[in-house]
């Protein structure tokens, strides 16, 4: 339960599940997270295995015990897992638990990567009943890559509380950063390559030939990784980018922004992106997982290829230059937004899949 995409759709899930008919308890690998609280405060209750989440360390199986004893004595009509190992470790504890129900998640496209990771899948893919994907690409390629038997895929798009992002002008973040009036363009990555900062950076240094006062905000890291020190360096960035760390208020970062940018090599469905739209503004991403399902390209954002870099400053150049153009685009990204990609909608529809599947496993069918 670090500060990440899939913990962020959790969360929501939590938040918006009717607790007149589902109770919900979360079960964490590990003890450390900076989210468990923030679970706990939605009053649900958590229980955590001081496991290290290892596919081949036997230290973690006195967890996995342990777990298996806390499902057979709670007795929950379903388990549903997220994250690989999370996944694999929740599919088994409920297979020895006896549990009716047992669904796992996909929401990014990640190929398993060794033996036990390939174990793992395959293991879990043949004791769920159900897969559940963010997007049809994350579905597509799970299904093509792990080729998984005799298991039904689900998608359920992912969702946001449109109330709480909302276009709201809020120039404290701006007024802190003693940013003014200066264009300023956003993210919220890390600095793993997969991430796309690369991409991004020389985006950057491209897109400061025609706006040279354009400002970087990164939320999500509060210290370059030596690579991207370097390559901010080469391109004489450093006083353009400003890290903000990891934020929990995030709406008020994205009302300091003019447009937001996801450079992603690889997505399933982006909270970060979905929060940035419902926000009111222009996004521009790479051509990656849901990315393309969720931004209409040329009406709620811009979608480009990934790693060019000059078709990424190009539409940034686009919108900073053309401000009502920019607005109407935000409003559009707003729109399609608050109509698909809720919160409600979405727990909505995990809960109608929970209730099918428990008819099915009272009345004994598949």
């Amino acid at each position: 339960m670090i500060t990440g995409g899939t913990q962020t759709h959790l969360l929501q899930v939590l938040r918006h599940v009717d607790r007149s008919r589902f109770t919900p308890h979360l079960y964490c690998l590990r003890d450390s997270g900076d989210l468990i609280e923030t679970a706990r405060a939605l009053d649900v209750e958590v229980t955590t295995y001081g496991m290290r989440g290892s596919l081949r360390s036997p230290r973690d199986l006195p967890g996995l015990l342990r777990m298996v004893r806390d499902l057979r004595a709670l007795r929950p009509a379903i388990v549903h897992g997220y994250l690989l190992r999370g996944n694999f470790f929740g599919a088994v504890a409920a297979k020895l638990a006896g549990v009716p129900v047992v669904i796992s998640s996909r929401r990014g496209l990640h190929r398993p990567t060794g033996l036990p990771e390939w174990f793992a899948v395959s293991l879990t893919n043949r004791i769920c009943r159900v897969i559940t994907g963010n997007s049809p690409a994350v579905i597509d390629f799970t299904r093509d890559v792990e080729k998984p038997r005799g298991v039904e895929f689900v998608m359920i798009p992912s969702g946001i509380d449109v109330s709480r992002f909302e276009p709201i002008p809020d120039r404290s973040l701006r007024d802190a950063l003693g940013l003014g009036e200066c264009p300023v363009v956003g993210t919220a990555i890390t600095f793993r390559p997969r991430k796309g900062f690369k991409m991004l950076f020389e985006a950057l240094a491209e897109l400061r030939q025609h706006v040279p006062d354009v400002k970087l905000l990164i939320a999500g890291a509060n210290r370059f990784s030596d690579e991207a020190e370097a390559l901010a360096a080469r391109l004489d960035l450093s006083e353009a980018i400003i890290l903000l760390g990891i934020r929990d208020d995030m709406p008020a970062v994205l009302a300091s922004l003019d447009v937001f940018v996801l450079p992603s090599e690889s997505e399933g469905m982006s909270n970060a992106i979905l929060e940035a739209m419902a926000t009111g503004l222009p996004v521009v991403a790479t051509a990656v997982g849901g990315n393309p399902v969720v931004i209409e390209d040329g009406v709620s954002g811009y979608i480009v290829e990934y790693e060019d870099y000059k078709a990424l400053a190009d539409r940034l150049n686009r919108l900073l230059s053309d401000p009502t153009g920019a607005s109407e685009m935000g409003s559009a990204a707003r729109r399609r937004v608050v109509e698909r990609y809720s919160a409600a909608s979405m727990v909505e529809q995990m809960e109608t899949l929970y209730d099918r599947l428990l008819d099915g496993a009272a009345s004994g069918g598949d």
